[in-house]
């Protein structure tokens, strides 16, 4: 088959379900398809966090970073994410960024800050500063938390382990795939589209940048004319194998109800976030939204209940969460004000204690979400 409009490329006459989609978009908006699937094995895998212990040498710590320093002899104090910048003294365009997650402070004596935390963006070619100072960021562009003349352990991060190559199951390639199974083509798609379908056929999200080098092609498992296709590289972003649970919930359809995503785990409520569409408030000015908050406890938990408060079940709140780390934007106001009646908030409260966000260290999670809120323009009522 040659390249074909998507609607047309959706239409499935075989018994088993349709899940993939795999193409590119022309620079007119057409759209070329390489292959349809029955499902791709590599996007959901589990691959273990690298952790780093990091020292911040002649560390001066501002705000919630010297309260965890303060409180870590009594335990490992949480503090999420954090972005490093290693630049020169004399010259700040010499410098490097780093993005730590999950970083937790586990000591703190004689000037230094000691922070176990995984590395998930580092420069290429790091740059060796003559007389380097260092700066902590709070989140990814939150206000400076310390500051500090150097950070041991930077030389010795460990990448994390690669992701397993894609395998497209039940596959069923169109000409522009036949040709690089034939060799006759390889390399210089730049990247394309794997798009993610619900049964009906609907686009659900799509995976960018995913490279089509073919290193096996065997008749498929799963029978009949389709075949398994090995590719070389692994999804440019694969999600733990719990978030699979949502993938599949999904694939029967939108939501009609709420809480639906109350029984997943935390990474799939992380991926029940990436289907639902983003509104940016009530659609009626003065609207009142309840929020169910009993099964709020997690971060991805909130925003899935949040979403559903203010636009009903399958939907997200658009709100750029990032003003809870000193965005600059400093939050979305909605189009219209409305009122938000939280009810069972400390559940929240009591599920999200040890996570902050204020870089000042004064207030819980809870507290800051409701902050923001307040300074958009929405009424918030805690019960």
């Amino acid at each position: 088959m040659t390249g074909a409009s998507l609607s047309s490329a959706v239409t499935w006459d075989r018994d088993l379900p349709l899940r993939y989609v795999l193409g590119h978009e022309e620079w007119d908006g057409e759209q070329v398809v390489w292959a349809r699937c029955v499902d791709v094995e590599g996007l959901f895998v589990d691959r273990e966090p690298v952790r780093e212990r990091l020292v911040l040498e002649g560390c001066e710590p501002y705000g919630r970073l010297r309260l965890a320093a303060e409180r870590c002899a009594r335990g490992p104090v949480p503090l999420g994410e954090l972005t490093v910048l290693v630049q020169d003294e004399a010259d700040d365009s010499v410098g490097d960024w780093w993005t730590l997650d999950q970083a937790v402070v586990v000591g703190a004596a004689d000037g230094d800050v000691v922070v176990e935390a995984v590395v998930t963006e580092e420069p290429r070619d790091p740059a060796r500063p003559v007389k380097p100072e260092v700066l902590v960021f709070n989140g990814v562009s939150g206000d400076v938390i310390g500051r500090a003349r150097g950070v041991a352990g930077l030389d010795r991060v460990r990448r994390r382990p690669q992701a397993p190559p894609l395998r497209l199951l039940g596959c069923e390639p169109w000409e522009p795939l036949l040709r690089r199974m034939r060799r006759e083509r390889n390399g210089g798609d730049g990247g394309l589209l794997l798009r993610a379908l619900d049964r009906s056929g609907r686009t659900l999200y799509v995976e960018e940048a995913v490279s089509v080098e073919v290193t096996e092609c065997r008749p498929s498992t799963l029978g009949g004319a389709l075949v398994d296709v090995t590719l070389l590289y692994g999804a440019p972003d694969p999600r733990p194998s719990a978030a699979r649970a949502a993938r599949d919930a999904w694939f029967e359809g939108p939501p009609r109800e709420r809480n639906a995503w109350a029984g997943l785990s935390t990474e799939g409520r992380r991926e029940w976030l990436r289907y639902t569409e983003p509104r940016p408030g009530p659609d009626a000015a003065g609207a009142v939204c309840e929020l169910d908050g009993r099964f709020v406890t997690d971060v991805p938990g909130l925003e899935c209940a949040l979403g559903e408060a203010v636009a009903g079940p399958g939907r997200g709140y658009f709100q750029c969460w990032a003003a809870l780390r000193g965005c600059q934007c400093g939050g979305e106001a909605p189009p219209e004000p409305f009122t938000l009646v939280w009810h069972d908030a400390d559940v929240a409260r009591e599920a999200l204690a040890g996570v902050s966000v204020d870089s000042a260290g004064e207030l819980g999670y809870v507290e800051s979400v409701v902050k923001l809120l307040r300074r958009v323009g929405v009424t918030v009522e805690l019960r």
